[in-house]
């Protein structure tokens, strides 16, 4: 058995659906969150037993059977990977997330784990990390990349509540071994023809990539943002620093969890692009809608595991399953444009 908390997210809700459809050789998870009627819908619509608990009750949590697996699918992941993590360990449990937070990665990696995280098991990470590993399969020899990555159909409020908590805590690259900080900046990439602009973003990959490839000399990661971020960027960082300001404004966005939801396109691609300044090719890689794509990373490795375990500590989802787990995901293509 496996739980899966968060069970009523936009990212929750997807894994259900595709498991339904596309994963019958899977168990059924429990179901798990706050919110005891829409977990009970649920439950009635996709046949699996729910549990309501807030993690301030996890200390003292009695579950009728323990799962092997936790699914952690409820951001910020500042505020719920670690309460999940003390518990799995505690229980001897397993633990998996779609986690694309650097700052949760640094604790995480630096306290290691006597029970297997299966970490960054979302879009960003997994296709970012799988353009880097297919970019230097082919050119071993590069060591100084770039990651740009172009989500497009829209964000929930899970995402952006994780973006904002990250904002106050500035922008970084990979280098020599540690990061470093740098300039908000932009930078025009050709993606499919179309010139796109991506901008300064400390992503997951600058923790998770450099654990499993340490002989890199840098690594730099952009992300292409909405123009209305844009617009707000520089006085989010200024106040969100503010606790009171932080948390009426991650209130606002929780409050339009639903429509925010509604206005996705799960029919839209999502582009990632690797470079590197010794490859004379740059690789681009396409997968369906990031919200789709990530339910589809976490079944596979929820059934990867459930097949064959995994070893303790953390380790991004790509590290542990690579070829894999890649090969194993419908929809994408990788295409190589010279520079």
């Amino acid at each position: 058995m496996w739980l899966l908390y968060g069970a009523n997210g936009t990212t929750g809700r997807l894994v259900l659906s595709i498991w339904q459809k596309a994963f019958p050789q899977l168990p059924p998870p429990l179901l798990a969150g706050r919110d005891p009627s829409q977990l009970a819908l649920l439950s009635q619509t996709y046949g699996s037993p729910y549990e309501a608990f807030s993690l301030q009750e996890l200390p003292t949590l009695s579950l009728p059977e323990l799962p092997r697996l936790v699914v952690n699918l409820a951001g910020p992941y500042e505020h719920t990977a670690l309460p999940w993590v003390t518990w799995c360990e505690k229980q001897g449990i397993a633990y998996l997330d779609a986690c694309g937070e650097w700052r949760t990665f640094q604790r995480l990696y630096a306290r290691g784990s006597s029970v297997p995280l299966i970490t960054a098991a979302g879009f960003d990470t997994v296709a970012g990390e799988a353009a880097l590993f297919l970019l230097r399969q082919r050119y071993p020899q590069a060591r100084t990349l770039h990651l740009y990555i172009y989500a497009k159909g829209g964000f929930s409020a899970g995402t952006v509540q994780s973006a904002l908590t990250m904002l106050p805590h500035g922008y970084y690259q990979w280098q020599a071994g540690h990061l470093t900080p740098i300039p908000f900046q932009e930078v025009r990439q050709t993606l499919q023809d179309q010139v796109v602009s991506f901008f300064s973003a400390t992503l997951a990959e600058l923790i998770t990539f450099p654990a499993w490839n340490p002989d890199l000399v840098r690594l730099s990661t952009w992300v292409a943002l909405p123009p209305r971020y844009l617009r707000w960027r520089s006085f989010l960082e200024r106040v969100f620093a503010w606790q009171p300001f932080a948390e009426a404004i991650l209130k606002l966005v929780r409050a339009r969890r639903t429509p925010l939801a509604q206005q996705m396109n799960l029919s839209a691609e999502s582009l990632v692009l690797a470079k590197a300044e010794e490859a004379p090719e740059a690789l681009l890689l396409r997968t369906p809608q990031a919200y789709v794509f990530t339910a589809w990373t976490v079944l596979r490795s929820v059934e990867f595991f459930l097949a064959e375990g995994a070893a303790p500590g953390p380790a991004s989802a790509l590290s542990r399953w690579r070829d894999r787990l890649w090969q194993a995901l419908p929809g994408t293509w990788v295409r190589w444009q010279p520079l």
